[in-house]
């Protein structure tokens, strides 16, 4: 019986050495700027979602370091904005919403930043920034879904309003 454990702890320890040499992975910025959303009317009182795609090509990201195989483990939003893309402004916007999804049905959509209410006058809204929300699965296969979500203070019928987003984000590439 000793044997058994003993060999049991060995193996332990040898499986938690090697997976702990990987390292805590390199960290990288990834900014987006100017991320354009269309929110096509007809618009009504409350959220109204637009949605982009990206694509995060790790070689760009890590340059001359990178290797094949590499991937995504961890991901973090560290700012957002908001500006206008029309000549309405902000006018009758309350709220942002700025949410991440992917391809992925295992991994629910993450909220990552919000900025309720938005200041009357505002002309940029930096949205406060959720630090909880794990992106890391998310941004795994470099695909990624943007959602933004305006809530609009009254029905919008004729045209569209349009809406550009700018991020910045913090990934760890293993």
């Amino acid at each position: 019986m000793y044997k058994f454990l003993k060999s049991t702890g060995i193996i332990a320890v040898s499986v938690m050495m090697a997976t702990s040499c990987s390292g805590p992975g390199e960290v990288h910025e990834y900014a987006v700027n100017d991320l354009e959303f269309s929110l096509e009317g007809p618009l009504f009182a409350g959220p109204n979602s637009g949605q982009a795609e990206i694509e995060i090509d790790l070689a760009d990201v890590v340059g001359g370091t990178y290797e094949e195989g590499m991937r995504i483990s961890d991901a973090t939003l560290k700012a957002a904005s908001v500006v206008p893309n029309d000549s309405m402004g902000f006018a009758e916007v309350n709220a942002f919403v700025v949410s991440f999804a992917s391809d992925n049905e295992d991994v629910s959509m993450q909220e990552a930043a919000v900025k309720n209410p938005l200041e009357e006058g505002e002309t940029a809204a930096t949205l406060n920034v959720a630090p909880e929300a794990e992106l890391g699965e998310i941004m795994e296969d470099g695909k990624v879904y943007v959602i933004l979500d305006a809530d609009l203070a009254e029905d919008f019928w004729e045209g569209n309003r349009n809406f550009k987003l700018n991020f910045t984000l913090e990934l760890t590439i293993k």
